[in-house]
């Protein structure tokens, strides 16, 4: 196990205005792949710590994304 093995819940929210829930995510930058190849129009997601539920960051469609925050 790594040291942010699944650290973060992800709530994107697509150009529909409809959310999309990942839990257990271990790198944001994949979850920003995924969301480009699979819901290209997606607009936004917010990361949030997966054990205590607080609000760590937003990134948009064309924000570099990191692995870790």
């Amino acid at each position: 196990m790594s040291k942010h093995d699944r650290d973060y819940t992800i709530i994107a929210f697509l150009e529909s205005g409809e959310p999309k829930k990942w839990e257990y995510v271990d790198k944001l930058n994949s979850i920003a792949m995924h969301l480009n190849k699979m819901h290209p129009t997606w607009k936004y997601f917010n990361v949030y710590d997966r054990r205590t539920g607080q609000y760590l960051k937003r990134f948009k469609r064309n924000d570099f994304v990191p692995a870790f925050i």
